[in-house]
């Protein structure tokens, strides 16, 4: 696999360390109400992670946006336009991620459905 080394860039650019302390932050909240809650965030927080690091095709997107990141650090924007930049991508971000929840907890809901049907009666 192609990784790159950590570059001094990558230390210096404020999008890049938000997008990287916000992914953290935003993989280890927790919280449960019932036993299908825990299972679901179980399976959405830890075993997805297992699974994220295993899929070529979003670390291949993980690295796309570190790039896009590092680019917009050397475009020289001023701290309001980096400000507001960060903004409009972490509006982006939440919303995307939103919509991903909703979707799997759907999808986790219909399953259990399903599988409780299956063996009714």
């Amino acid at each position: 696999m192609d990784r790159k080394k950590k570059t001094n860039m990558d230390v210096q650019c404020p999008l890049l360390k938000k997008y990287k302390v916000h992914k953290k932050s935003f993989c280890s909240r927790s919280g449960t109400k019932s036993m299908l809650d825990i299972l679901f965030k179980t399976r959405s927080h830890h075993a997805l992670e297992d699974c994220l690091k295993k899929d070529e095709i979003y670390q291949k997107s993980e690295r796309k946006i570190e790039e896009v990141l590092r680019k917009i650090n050397r475009m020289g924007l001023d701290q309001k336009q980096l400000d507001a930049v960060d903004e409009a991508l972490s509006i982006c971000n939440y919303h995307d991620s939103q919509y991903g929840r909703i979707a799997y907890s759907l999808g986790f809901k219909d399953a259990v459905h399903l599988i409780m049907e299956l063996f009714a009666d």
